[in-house]
């Protein structure tokens, strides 16, 4: 759509809101769908996002939209930090031996609960990154903790053991998962899950993804049937039209649990008057 078309949806979009009732479910529902977008590079116009919040505070106030106000602003302080974070690497003459970036959110801003996040140990290969990037942090900001939400994270590996080489965006669980096969064609299933200390429920989930996208093969008559003494393999018959291609994480998706909980929260919040009101 042109810019023209884009001022026309979002004015008409402005319009129906206005005819919400519940705009508190309104909000929550749409900070978290902006906070995918933001985390995950899936915004078509960062102009359009802006504008869209600005129409908003506009119709109800500037407390309704005040966490999406400062969603915003990490993203340009993350920009920021991770400029000083390399500097603050070269003074080091650190080598990191990857390509490391990071977003640094406010816990209060955004809607990122951690009540279903798995267990998790990071790979080797990002260990460094990790512990140089906390260095830097706490030094720079005293008083500060930081919580590494790696359920939202996402990496990018080259596949260079097959005729033509691809470069493959996946979660961190299954960047972790494939790491493995560095060092061996084969893995047991039990060794991979150890290795990673993630529940096996997510692990599961996890796998089958990669099992699904056939980058991996198992020695099991089907993936359901997957146990501790399978044998995953590398396929190394693999084929692909993209040479750059993404295999989406399942947690990134929206639960019908999580869909259910934010009803139920905005149900017992409700005090019989909208945080919200219409202006004429």
């Amino acid at each position: 759509m042109s810019e023209n078309e884009v001022e026309d949806k979002l004015t008409s979009s402005v319009i129906v809101f206005k005819y919400i009732d519940d705009k508190d479910v309104f909000q929550k529902f749409y900070s978290r769908m902006l906070a995918k977008r933001l985390i995950h590079g899936q915004s078509i116009s960062m102009d359009a996002e802006e504008g869209m919040i600005n129409r908003l505070k506009q119709a109800c106030g500037y407390e309704f939209t005040s966490k999406l106000h400062r969603m915003f602003t990490d993203m340009s302080v993350s920009s920021d930090l991770n400029s000083k974070f390399m500097e603050f690497v070269r003074g080091r003459e650190a080598d990191l031996a990857i390509n490391f970036s990071i977003f640094v959110l406010q816990a209060g801003a955004w809607p990122l609960g951690q009540a279903s996040v798995s267990t998790f140990a990071i790979p080797q290969e990002l260990e460094k990154s990790v512990q140089l990037f906390e260095e830097f942090y706490n030094t720079s900001f005293s008083g500060r903790k930081l919580s590494w939400l790696h359920h939202l994270c996402t990496a990018e590996l080259k596949m260079s053991y097959l005729r033509k080489s691809y470069i493959v965006t996946v979660g961190t669980y299954q960047m972790s998962i494939l790491l493995m096969f560095n060092s061996a064609d084969s893995v047991a299933y039990r060794e991979l899950m150890e290795h990673c200390h993630m529940q096996e429920k997510e692990f599961n989930k996890q796998l089958q993804s990669l099992l699904e996208a056939k980058l991996l093969n198992s020695d099991a008559e089907n993936h359901e049937s997957l146990n501790e003494n399978s044998i995953l393999t590398l396929n190394m018959s693999y084929s692909n039209k993209r040479t750059k291609f993404k295999i989406s994480a399942a947690i990134q998706k929206e639960t019908p649990q999580e869909v259910s909980n934010s009803r139920r929260t905005l149900r017992l919040m409700k005090t019989g008057s909208c945080t919200c009101k219409q202006r004429s």
